[in-house]
């Protein structure tokens, strides 16, 4: 699993039915360098051929780290890809990866391409997660309601009303403008724990500018990150970077805050890399009633979750079972999804 942050490459083996029984076994992640960040967030298509042989390579190198952790054979394997582009609203997305590539370097099963069913059968194609974030968390025996918050590049949110009642959907931004604000100021990848938005002041007059632009520019489920990015930088031009950050962060729960506060959740998860920034944790628990609560909490891995998402999905896709549903990408009838790329030897 390589999200739309393009921090790395995330990779887990898990034991599962496609149903109720989930074991996380094995996780591993390798990261791009500055250098290779810098090509795809100049040009993906200019820079088309090296990013892709990049993005393909890295996957390669994953896997192969993880089967030597795991030291057996896997049965499949489920690739989401790198998401270049996501229009709901012109109904396309494209998540690159070569598949065939990678079935015939492991001589093993592929799934993926998981969005494109639901797409083309009137969805948005995101968010896939929901059907696995409810049956993990169904494990727990927590109190119901409860939402399961990943806040990546993009961030979206699984709500668990109970055993049979479940939506989800893309609340808006997520890391994606602190990362992309940090990198063009600074030349650094983020802001770690979020030190520098701690040392800024919110612009209240800002923020709810950019509040209003949200609000007339995004009416989907699922968002596309550089729509998002843009949108939400629009207005920090004049603000230093700590006060724009932490505006950043106040606009960020805003929209999470606004998205989520009918649902009365009892207690939220918060997963993704967003975990890690302090001054967003602590922004979001100012602001919901809710019990708010990081991954590793309640014993579940923040980093590697969505690469074990996309591993159950692949086990549901070739038990013919849904992966996408009219709570969750808006599709009219529950989907089964992903393209099997099947290995003969």
């Amino acid at each position: 699993m390589s999200g739309t942050s393009f921090d790395g490459v995330d990779a887990a083996i898990i034991k599962t039915d496609g149903e109720h029984y989930i074991k996380r076994i094995e996780t591993s992640f390798i990261k791009y360098s500055n250098r290779e960040k810098d090509l795809y967030q100049n040009s993906i298509l200019k820079n088309y051929k090296k990013i892709t042989r990049l993005i393909d390579n890295k996957h390669k190198l994953v896997i192969e780290k993880i089967i030597k952790k795991f030291d057996k054979k896997v049965d499949i394997i489920g690739l989401h890809g790198q998401t270049f582009f996501h229009y709901p609203n012109s109904r396309w997305t494209w998540q690159y990866i070569n598949s065939k590539m990678i079935m015939q370097y492991f001589k093993t099963n592929i799934v993926s391409d998981f969005r494109v069913a639901d797409i083309n059968k009137g969805g948005e194609g995101a968010p896939l997660v929901p059907i696995f974030h409810k049956n993990l968390i169904l494990q727990k025996n927590f109190d119901l309601p409860v939402g399961v918050l990943n806040i990546g590049g993009v961030s979206n949110i699984t709500i668990i009303k109970s055993k049979n009642d479940f939506l989800g959907f893309d609340t808006g931004p997520g890391n994606g403008p602190l990362d992309l604000l940090i990198y063009d100021r600074l030349k650094i990848a983020m802001d770690k724990n979020g030190s520098i938005a701690n040392k800024g002041h919110i612009n209240n007059k800002i923020k709810n500018k950019t509040l209003d632009l949200f609000r007339k520019k995004f009416q989907t489920i699922s968002f596309d990150r550089n729509s998002l990015d843009k949108v939400c930088l629009t207005y920090m031009t004049s603000l230093d970077i700590k006060d724009a950050l932490a505006t950043l962060i106040a606009i960020i729960t805003e929209i999470i805050y606004i998205k989520v506060k009918e649902y009365n959740l009892k207690n939220i998860i918060i997963t993704g890399g967003g975990r890690k920034n302090h001054v967003l944790v602590k922004s979001l628990q100012s602001k919901f009633a809710a019990k708010i609560l990081v991954a590793e909490e309640i014993d579940l891995d923040g980093d590697s979750l969505e690469a074990e998402a996309f591993a159950y999905l692949a086990v549901r896709s070739i038990l013919g079972k849904p992966i996408t549903f009219k709570n969750t990408t808006g599709i009219n009838k529950s989907s089964s999804g992903g393209v099997l790329f099947n290995y003969k030897g």
